[in-house]
């Protein structure tokens, strides 16, 4: 069977996925302003065991955590052990642990589902470099004032989805894709220097 591989600027490799429920927490966490790296691993040393983990690990100003989507792994699993001895193993700070109803909060979730949908969407650098100069100029903006104060060839707003999803700039998802939600400049490239993922 295939895996679906999840591929996002702040991940340190493609990381596999096998439900939608852990896709929507990468892609939140890519999104958040506050994760500034998240890694992935797959097996982890117990008792001189190589014991299978679905091992994400989050990185943000306040330490690493790792991940344990508890809704998506079957009951009473090793998943938990692993997880717990993949934390320590990594030098994490502690985990943390989310359920379905964390992940799929909104409007957080269905924002987050939108603007990552404009991940592929091809632009001319001259709208790139409009888009962003202008959010340099004049700091952290709402959209609507970011949106008409913009000459771009193609539709404004879906530049400023696809550029957050490249991380060359923050949209605060907290209240969904309103017209007063807060752009600033990102962190393009790097592994990206932000704060952690909060449930």
């Amino acid at each position: 069977m295939q895996k679906n591989l999840f591929i996002g600027f702040k991940a340190s490799r493609a990381i596999p996925i096998h439900n939608n429920l852990t896709r929507d927490f990468l892609i939140q966490a890519t999104l958040d302003g506050d994760v500034r790296r998240i890694e992935f691993q797959n097996n982890v040393i117990i008792d001189e065991r190589i014991v299978p983990v679905d091992g994400i690990i989050v990185e943000s100003f306040d330490g690493r955590y790792a991940v344990d989507i508890v809704d998506a792994r079957p009951a009473h699993d090793q998943a938990a052990e692993a997880l717990t001895q993949l934390a320590f193993a990594r030098g994490c700070h502690g985990m943390i642990e989310l359920r379905a109803s964390d992940v799929r909060a909104e409007p957080r979730c269905s924002a987050a589902r939108e603007v990552w949908s404009h991940r592929a969407v091809r632009m001319h650098g001259d709208d790139r470099s409009e888009i962003l100069e202008t959010l340099e100029g004049g700091g952290p903006v709402c959209l609507r004032e970011l949106v008409a104060s913009v000459a771009t060839r193609g539709e404004a707003r879906t530049l400023v989805y696809a550029l957050a999803c490249e991380g060359a700039l923050e949209l605060d998802l907290g209240c969904g894709l309103a017209d007063d939600m807060l752009v600033r400049s990102g962190h393009l490239g790097f592994p990206v220097g932000m704060r952690a993922y909060s449930a």
